[in-house]
């Protein structure tokens, strides 16, 4: 966590003592699902938004899903009235009203790597030359549109999970080119906006997030085609099984909770079954290694205390108790 102030002109963000973030407004380019989340997310943390809405015609139907989408999840953020947070979200028609004076600049635009790379171009003569200028894709890196531009440094991805007023879990991408403030910067502004911003340390496809989430979802996708289950119960393993669990806990601080010595204990006992799933999967080198096991079990050993096991499970389950009992109440099967 970043404790002391850090500046980068327009933004400044405390973290230690409260925070405040001194710019005109925040841009974002593209009104799309991401777009019209990342203004909610803005709005609600009390900051001025420009969203761009190029048709004057569509802007009624994207102030109701706005509106829709601020009302189903104003119980993250009671305190915000609807109305007053839609008072903070203003419909401009081109980029070039959005980004003026803005002090940082959200790219929500389809994934065309051409359209993003013009984009970056026009928003580098747009916008300050000292504001920060984020890309919400989910597959490229900055250095596969930016890495021309003169003032590359400032750029960097900023992918969220759809839709990000809902889940605060955002991967900051720095490209080789981006600028160690830009990132502290970046990573002040999302917690201050109430997002979890995660360090990707290294540009690849897809990122971490799409590239598990594309490792479950390629397996679910074999065992329906092999005929092993059906589509509804596949999704019953997530629904009813792993994601009661993955609600409260990631799968690592879930499985360290089902040895008695923690996830080293749990990789002894239980690591020949990925093992196995790895040379089923053509992997020629051994997958549950020393090294793996050792810096798990170090990371969560520095997090939780084995002597805290007792403590965490019975969270987990009051929690996971929790979870169904409003399932039920809310009629979710």
């Amino acid at each position: 966590m970043f404790c002391l102030p850090k500046q980068y002109s327009r933004v400044q963000v405390n973290l230690c003592g409260g925070w405040g973030i001194k710019m005109a407004h925040l841009a974002i380019i593209g009104s799309g699902i991401i777009g019209r989340s990342w203004a909610i997310v803005a709005a609600r943390a009390g900051l001025h938004a420009r969203l761009v809405v190029r048709r004057a015609e569509a802007r009624a139907d994207v102030a109701q899903a706005i509106l829709s989408a601020a009302d189903n999840a104003l119980p993250i953020a009671p305190s915000v009235p609807v109305d007053q947070l839609m008072q903070r979200i203003t419909f401009v028609a081109t980029p070039e009203e959005a980004a003026k004076d803005a002090g940082f600049v959200f790219e929500a635009i389809r994934e065309d790597l051409a359209e993003k790379a013009a984009l970056f171009r026009l928003l580098e003569s747009l916008a300050p030359p000292d504001a920060i200028l984020a890309s919400s894709t989910s597959s490229f890196g900055a250095s596969r549109f930016a890495g021309d531009l003169h003032t590359r440094a400032r750029i960097i991805v900023a992918h969220p999970l759809a839709p990000p007023h809902l889940i605060p879990a955002t991967e900051i991408v720095p490209a080789p080119f981006t600028a160690l403030q830009t990132v502290e910067t970046v990573f002040e502004l999302m917690r201050a906006l109430g997002q979890k911003p995660l360090l990707v340390r290294s540009e690849q496809p897809g990122f971490v997030m799409n590239r598990m989430q594309g490792a479950l979802l390629l397996e679910m996708m074999r065992v329906v085609e092999e005929g092993v289950m059906e589509p509804e119960d596949v999704d019953s393993i997530i629904r009813d099984g792993f994601g009661l669990r993955w609600a409260f806990l990631g799968p690592f601080a879930g499985i360290d909770l089902n040895a008695p010595g923690g996830i080293a204990d749990y990789l002894k006992r239980y690591g020949f079954m990925f093992e196995d799933l790895a040379r089923e999967r053509g992997m020629k080198t051994p997958a549950v290694t020393p090294s793996i096991i050792s810096t798990l079990h170090e990371a969560l050993r520095a997090a939780h205390p084995l002597n805290d096991q007792p403590k965490r499970l019975a969270m987990r389950d009051r929690l996971m108790a929790a979870l169904r009992a409003l399932r039920r109440d809310q009629g979710v099967n």
